[in-house]
């Protein structure tokens, strides 16, 4: 039989391989056994991967949240730097007029 503590020791993204192996070199009977005593480790696996996946999702959303909040941002400062030039440019026009009055 399977040392059921064994499988505590292999790495869970390692264990479907593991149990491939069992069940092409000692058949069915020992693959049963493995399984009985690994699937939770598989599901927590299974679980773990999801979690990954929900969380790289979640921050992708993020990082698109904040790429559009940039651009926002962006778009307020040239226009704020394009009021200013503009504020800049009747400034000197302005002065300008009042050299040729005088």
């Amino acid at each position: 039989g399977i040392d059921r503590s064994l499988y505590s020791e292999i790495d869970p993204l390692h264990l479907p391989e593991v149990l491939s192996l069992i069940a092409q070199r000692h058949g069915q009977g020992e693959l049963y056994a493995a399984l009985l005593s690994s699937i939770m480790t598989l599901f927590s696996t299974m679980n773990r991967e999801k979690c990954i996946q929900q969380k790289m999702e979640y921050h992708a959303a993020k990082i698109a949240e904040h790429k559009a909040k940039l651009e926002e941002l962006d778009k307020e400062l040239a226009t704020i730097k394009e009021a200013a030039a503009m504020r800049s440019q009747d400034n000197v026009c302005s002065q300008s007029n009042k050299r040729r009055r005088t």
